[in-house]
């Protein structure tokens, strides 16, 4: 059942579930999407728009003039649906070509793209796909199966039938068709969302339920959400997924797996991809855009900018705790604790486990090795690599470049000079 908003001058509204003690029906309207390199919204006049990174296939540029109600984004092509006729549109490279889809007459209900393909929903229950062979048998639908609702994954697609349950079909690989004994039992489905190798859907009763790949977290919903009736849209993206639930909309948006927590009070829709998920937290002018990266990973070029929102790793990986310099996740802490800004694009990080003093280009994401010998100890030395910590916890920086570093075990503090020259302890 759709809420009360019209189409035109909508913008980044997702069609919501009634949220009720009863049976929810979803719709498919998508007003905000995200792909590997960039995203697409509708934004006031019912325009739609595209950000990220561009490349030769200009799925960057809708076509002119043209106005839409709904948005998807494959990896190097971009669809919408239009706000006059509901008629699939497609701009940039889509596999086989664009000459394949269907004539404007066609009327949709829902469109979803996965990176390599396209499926749209008809009135009648009927779901169409295009792409081509690289899609892995993501575009074979099926026969004589009515669905209310469609998502497309990574070389495969799921789709609700309109007796609540399951049918995916696609790469047989892909953990989520791989597992048809799981998807074939369902029987309660409302809404479906496929990640790249996981998917999730809605109940009828408006809990959460999750099967293929968990090695990210993101098939492990919160255990309130598996019993929580008010989750009303779901969205998954490489190992993460992320729900929409509440009795009002806005709602809080809460995701988990590789990104996790609420990562928007009050959104109107989500959508994930590789990086990690957008959501949209107004329904007017261009919609404001709250981006959260998984593990580090780069948004989309000029998805961040001054009206986004970012949440996202600057070095280390929380899944493999260790003692190693590098660049962005590739650098390994162990229970960091104190940081601090040393004012010349740096921050210092106190290393606990480690009894190391880090230091981290912000700009580059380059994680150094400033002070200590790593193991536990209280030595000065004739420079701070030849001295020893014992669990730093607290760290600071003065305008004159010295480094001060509380320890938690030698009742010191210690300062590193301005000049480097030595570490100097001076006992509490």
């Amino acid at each position: 059942m759709r809420r009360g908003w019209g189409v035109a001058g909508t913008v980044a509204v997702v069609v919501i579930v009634a949220v009720t003690g009863t049976a929810r029906c979803v719709a498919g309207e998508r007003h905000i999407a995200a792909a590997d390199e960039h995203v697409c919204v509708v934004q006031a006049g019912s325009y739609a728009a595209c950000y990220g990174s561009a490349n030769a296939t200009k799925k960057l540029a809708p076509p002119a003039n043209a106005t839409f109600h709904a948005v998807t984004a494959g990896h190097d092509f971009s669809c919408g649906l239009t706000a006059s006729g509901s008629s699939l549109r497609c701009w940039g490279d889509l596999p086989g070509g664009s000459a394949q889809l269907p004539p404007p007459s066609t009327f949709f209900v829902d469109v979803h793209a996965g990176p390599r393909h396209v499926c749209g929903l008809i009135p009648h229950g009927t779901v169409l796909c295009w792409g081509d062979a690289s899609s892995r048998g993501a575009i074979d639908v099926p026969s004589g199966v009515a669905f209310q609702g469609v998502t497309s994954g990574a070389n495969y697609t799921c789709g609700v039938a309109r007796n609540h349950s399951v049918v995916c079909w696609g790469d047989s690989n892909n953990p989520v068709i791989a597992a048809a004994s799981t998807w074939r039992a369902i029987s309660d489905a409302e809404h479906v969302a496929c990640g790249t190798d996981h998917a999730c859907y809605v109940r009828v009763n408006g809990s959460v339920a999750c099967w293929g790949s968990n090695s990210r977290g993101g098939a492990a919903p919160p255990a309130a959400l598996t019993t929580n009736g008010s989750v009303w849209w779901l969205a998954a993206g490489a190992g993460m997924t992320c729900a929409m639930s509440g009795s009002s909309v806005p709602g809080p948006v809460t995701c988990w797996g590789a990104v996790s927590g609420t990562i928007a009070e009050a959104g109107y829709e989500v959508a994930c991809a590789g990086w990690g998920c957008v959501a949209s937290t107004t329904n007017s002018s261009r919609p404001l855009m709250l981006a959260a990266a998984a593990d580090g990973l780069p948004l989309p070029q000029t998805v961040g900018t001054s009206d986004h929102v970012t949440v996202s790793t600057l070095a280390g990986n929380c899944t493999a705790p260790g003692r190693l310099d590098g660049v962005g996740t590739a650098a390994r802490f162990y229970d960091p604790q104190g940081v601090s800004l040393d004012g010349a694009g740096g921050l210092y990080v106190a290393d606990d486990y480690n009894c190391l003093i880090r230091r981290v280009d912000i700009a580059s994401r380059t994680v150094t090795t400033v002070a200590g010998v790593g193991g536990t100890g209280s030595t000065g030395g004739v420079t701070p690599l030849q001295s020893s910590f014992r669990f730093p916890n607290g760290v600071d920086v003065d305008g004159g470049g010295n480094v001060y570093v509380a320890g938690t075990h030698n009742q010191e503090i210690r300062m590193l000079s301005g000049a480097w020259e030595a570490v100097r302890s001076q006992s509490l």
